[in-house]
């Protein structure tokens, strides 16, 4: 049913300039001709948002998240943990866990439920919101990173800036190909839907897959996962 994705000619787009905007200059320049690309082979529509408060949906995140890591593993395994089998990161990231208190884990559940709000406003005028996948490419790690464990916090939370919205919400999403950075690494442009539109989500991406399908580039190593062949 994917091919019928022509058949859906009113898509709105939601995207939010300043948080967009928030990536690379390559991700940016990729996901901005990607839209483009959209309007003129399908006509769909990309409409400007406001997402309130995304920076404190970040902080919520990270201490959701945190403290629930804390609480599963405080009973089995940290009282029993060999503090010198795991990396600095994992030590670090379990001390600021463990530092989090009831109130702010409650706290960021107030905040999940304003985001939930905001985020259901968006989706009563638009199908999606079309952000990056992420706010830079992968990145090289450190020399000492198996040694040590890899601690790129920066990095790390450009990588992670657009999946927030998804994982602190609970909101399926999806991430296509649309381009590649100066050094040949794949850009993403991530759809966001609203709760149990994963078939809305599946023909965007096709749409959006076929698109780009003429610039696409395999992998070095790939495995067709579809293929019929035994």
């Amino acid at each position: 049913m994917l091919t019928s994705t022509h058949c859906m000619p009113n898509i709105r787009l939601a995207r939010y300039g300043k948080w967009f905007n928030d990536s690379s200059d390559n991700i940016r320049g990729c996901c901005d001709k990607a839209l483009q690309i959209l309007r003129a082979h399908y006509g769909w529509e990309t409409v400007d948002v406001t997402v309130p408060e995304v920076e404190e949906m970040r902080l919520a995140h990270y201490v959701t998240m945190g403290a629930e890591c804390s609480a599963s593993l405080a009973a089995k395994y940290l009282e029993k943990l060999d503090k010198s089998e795991i990396g600095w990161d994992v030590r670090i990231a379990l001390s600021a866990y463990g530092s989090f208190s009831s109130r702010a884990y409650l706290n960021a559940q107030r905040i999940r439920n304003r985001q939930m709000y905001f985020h259901n406003k968006i989706f009563e005028t638009a199908d999606a919101i079309v952000t990056p996948m992420t706010g830079v490419t992968a990145y090289a790690l450190q020399d000492d990173a198996l040694r040590t464990g890899e601690l790129d916090y920066i990095n790390a939370a450009a990588i992670s800036r657009y999946s927030i919205a998804g994982n602190f919400l609970g909101l399926p999403a999806i991430t296509v190909t649309v381009g590649y950075d100066r050094g040949g690494l794949p850009v993403g442009l991530q759809f966001i839907g609203r709760p149990w539109a994963e078939a809305t989500l599946l023909h965007l991406a096709y749409a959006m897959q076929e698109a780009c399908s003429k610039s696409c580039r395999k992998p070095m190593v790939s495995f067709d996962l579809l293929s019929k062949k035994e």
